[in-house]
C-alpha cells in the first residue's frame, strides 16, 4: 500500500497527524462490495468489516432501525398519552430552550394535536428558570389545568421535581437522552437514579435494552410519534415533516452521526432536498439566511440555521422558535424567522467579544488541565458557546461560569478523553443544579464553590499533555494526481459527516503552490497546486489558518520575500507544503471541479 509518512505519527503546530492502519483485506472488501479500494479502506478504518455492516453504512435506510418496542417504557408511554387524550385531559409538553428541545417540543405537539389532544407547550426561560423541569413550573402547569406533563430533552435529572408534580396529582412522562445520575457501591458498580415518573424513556438508563444509546431527544420524540401513529392505526401523514425536524436536531445537538442517527439525518436531508417547504417555518428560516434555493447540507443546519434556533432561547424566549415551526401562517413564519436570524447576529457579536476577553485572560496565566473560568461580564446565555470556542482553541475541558443572582451559573464543554458529566457528578455536592452528558453539561452553584470546584477537578484529572494536542487521523496518503472526481463523488456515500463519522482525510507531501491568494478579512487562503506529470491543476481552500501560514513563512524568509509570497508571488519562492486535506466538489458558475480543503499544513524549504 502506498504510504504517506516514513513514520506513523507526525506532529506540527496545529495538530498531530496519525496515519490510520488496518489489517483488513482491502482488495477483497473492494471486490465483494463493488467499491474502490480507497472507499474500502475508509470503511475498514471505521470498524466496518462485514458485508452486512458495509451495506447498511453505504445505504442507510429507515428499515435498518431497531424495533422501537425494545425501548424501555416507550409503548407504555404511548398508552398513557392515548388514555389522557381520550379522557380530554390537558397535556403540557415541557421542552428545553436549545434546538433539540425546540424540535422535540414541535414533534410532540404536532403529534398530539393531530390526535385532537388538548395540548400546550412550556419552555422554561433560561435566565429566570434555568434548565429542566422546576417545581414552580409544575405548580403553574397544574394551576392551568395540566394533568399530564411530557418532558423532552430534560427530566432524567428531575428527581424532586417529578415527585412535586406527582404530589399535585399529575402524571409525568419523561423523554430524555441525557445521562441519569447514579450511585456507586463499594465495588464501584453504578446504579442509576431514575425519577419516579409514570414512564421514563431514555436509552442511556442502564435498564433500557435498546441497543442504540445515542439518540438526541428529537430523535426519540420522532420514534415516539412513529409508534403512537402505528398503535392508533392511523396513517403517519406528517412523517416527512417530523423526520426532517428530528434530523435537524440530531445535527445541532452534536450527537454521534453513526448508526441510527446517521439513518435519520440522511433520510431527513433527502426529504429536505425533495421538498424544501416540508415545514413552513423551516422554509422561511432558510429564506432569512438566503439558502432556500440550494441543497441543504449538514453545515447549513449546524452552522447557519441551528444557531438561529438556539439564539431565541439564549437572548429571548425559545417559545418563539417553537411557534415558528408550528405555525401555518405565512406572514407569522416570515416575521419569526427574521426575528431569529437577527437575534443570532446579535449573539455572534456578544460571543466574539466574550471569547476575546477570555482568551486574553488565559494568555496571561498558566492553564489548568481543566479550565474553570468565571467572568461576571459574560451573558449566561452564551456561556456554553464561549466554553466551546475556548475548548476548540486550547483543546482542554472548559467550564465557563458567570454570575446569576447569588449563584455561579454556566456550561461545560469537553474533549474526547474526558467525560465531563462523570467528572462533575463526582462533585455533585457543590451544585444546586446539574445535568448533561460526556461532552457537555450545565451547572448552577454557590459563588463560593467555584474555586473549590477548580481545585478538585484538577487534582483528580488524569489527562496528560498529549491529550491536549488534537490529532488529525489520516485515512491514507493521496497525492493530487489521485484526487479524482470519481473518488470524490464516491466518498459522498460516507456522508453525512459529524461526530464519530468524520469526513475522510488524506495527506500529500512536497506540494508547491503555483498560485496563492490570501483573503485576510475572511481568514481564508486559496491555493493552486500542479498535478504531477500533467497540465492539470487542483484548487485548494484553507479556512482559519492565515496567521499560522504567515508565521511559518516568516520563519523561512526575510520580510521582503515573505511580503511577495503573501501578495501571491510564489513561483520563485523555495518552499514546499505537506498537507492534510479533505476532498469536495466545487460548483461555481456551472463549473464542477474537485477541490482540496486543507485542514493543516507544514511549510519547509525546498524545490519540487
Amino acid at each position: 500500500m502506498w504510504t504517506l509518512f516514513n513514520e506513523i505519527t507526525w506532529g506540527y503546530e496545529m495538530a498531530d497527524w496519525l496515519l490510520k492502519s488496518t489489517d483488513a483485506d482491502i482488495r477483497l472488501m473492494s471486490k465483494t462490495l463493488g467499491i474502490s479500494e480507497n472507499l474500502a479502506l475508509i470503511l475498514a478504518h471505521r470498524g466496518i468489516r462485514s458485508k452486512n455492516a458495509a451495506v447498511k453504512f453505504l445505504r442507510p435506510e429507515m428499515k435498518f432501525l431497531n424495533s422501537i418496542h425494545k425501548m424501555k417504557h416507550l409503548d407504555m408511554a404511548c398508552e398513557l398519552v392515548a388514555e389522557s387524550i381520550a379522557a380530554g385531559e390537558k397535556i403540557f409538553v415541557y421542552g428545553d430552550y436549545d434546538a433539540d428541545g425546540v424540535m422535540s417540543t414541535v414533534i410532540l405537539m404536532k403529534t398530539l394535536l393531530a390526535f385532537g389532544a388538548d395540548a400546550r407547550f412550556y419552555i422554561p426561560r433560561r435566565e429566570e428558570e434555568g434548565y429542566g423541569l422546576n417545581a414552580d413550573a409544575a405548580r403553574r402547569i397544574h394551576a392551568e389545568g395540566g394533568r399530564l406533563i411530557i418532558t423532552c430533552d430534560n427530566g432524567i435529572a428531575a428527581l424532586s421535581e417529578t415527585l412535586e408534580a406527582k404530589a399535585l396529582g399529575m402524571k409525568v412522562v419523561i423523554i430524555d437522552h441525557h445521562e441519569p445520575g447514579f450511585i456507586a457501591d463499594e465495588n464501584g458498580e453504578k446504579k442509576d437514579l431514575i425519577p419516579e415518573a409514570d414512564c421514563v424513556v431514555d436509552p442511556k438508563q442502564r435498564a433500557c435494552p435498546y441497543p442504540f444509546k445515542q439518540y438526541c431527544a428529537a430523535g426519540l420524540s420522532f420514534r415516539f410519534a412513529e409508534t403512537f401513529y402505528d398503535a392508533a392505526g392511523k396513517s403517519f401523514d406528517c412523517r416527512d415533516e417530523l423526520l426532517t425536524l428530528a434530523a435537524f436536531a440530531t445535527i445541532c445537538d452534536m450527537v454521534p452521526l453513526m448508526e441510527e442517527n446517521r439513518i435519520l439525518v440522511r433520510a431527513g436531508l433527502e426529504i429536505l432536498k425533495q421538498n424544501r417547504k416540508v415545514n413552513l417555518g423551516l422554509w422561511h428560516l432558510m429564506k432569512a439566511k438566503a439558502i432556500h434555493e440550494k441543497v441543504i447540507s449538514v453545515f447549513d443546519i449546524g452552522f447557519l440555521l441551528g444557531p438561529c434556533v438556539n439564539a431565541s432561547g439564549r437572548l429571548a424566549d425559545a417559545s418563539r422558535a417553537v411557534k415558528l415551526f408550528l405555525t401555518q401562517d405565512t406572514e407569522e413564519a416570515a416575521d419569526l424567522a427574521q426575528e431569529l436570524a437577527e437575534l443570532n447576529e446579535r449573539r455572534k457579536e456578544m460571543t466574539a467579544e466574550a471569547v476575546e476577553r477570555a482568551m486574553v485572560e488565559l494568555a496571561e496565566s498558566s492553564p489548568d488541565k481543566v479550565l474553570v473560568l468565571y467572568n461576571e461580564e459574560i451573558h449566561e446565555s452564551i456561556a456554553g458557546i464561549v466554553a466551546g470556542r475556548i475548548k476548540e482553541t486550547v483543546n482542554r475541558p472548559v467550564i465557563m461560569l458567570t454570575r446569576s443572582e447569588n449563584f455561579a451559573k454556566g456550561s461545560a464543554r469537553s474533549i474526547e478523553n474526558y467525560n465531563i458529566f462523570e467528572a462533575l457528578y463526582t462533585h455533585k455536592d457543590l451544585f444546586v443544579r446539574f445535568g448533561g452528558h460526556a461532552m457537555a453539561a450545565g451547572l448552577t452553584m454557590p459563588l463560593e464553590h467555584v474555586g473549590l470546584l477548580r481545585r478538585r477537578l484538577n487534582e483528580a484529572c488524569l489527562l496528560t499533555e498529549k491529550d491536549f494536542t488534537p490529532t488529525l487521523f489520516v485515512d491514507r496518503g493521496l497525492q493530487p494526481e489521485f484526487a479524482t472526481y470519481e473518488l470524490t463523488r464516491e466518498l459522498e456515500l460516507l456522508a453525512p459527516f459529524g461526530r464519530d463519522n468524520p469526513e475522510p482525510l488524506f495527506g500529500a507531501k512536497r506540494l508547491k503552490p503555483e498560485q496563492l491568494r490570501m483573503i485576510d478579512e475572511k481568514n481564508t487562503m486559496i491555493l493552486t497546486f500542479g498535478v504531477s506529470d500533467t497540465y492539470r491543476k487542483i484548487r485548494a481552500v484553507c479556512f482559519g489558518l492565515n496567521n499560522i501560514f504567515k508565521e511559518q513563512i516568516n520563519e523561512l524568509f526575510d520580510e521582503y520575500d515573505s511580503a511577495k509570497i503573501f501578495a501571491g508571488i510564489t513561483r520563485s519562492a523555495g518552499f514546499l507544503m505537506d498537507v492534510v486535506y479533505a476532498l469536495e466538489i466545487n460548483e461555481y458558475n456551472n463549473n464542477v471541479s474537485v477541490q482540496m480543503r486543507i485542514k493543516d499544513f507544514h511549510i519547509y524549504p525546498g524545490q519540487e
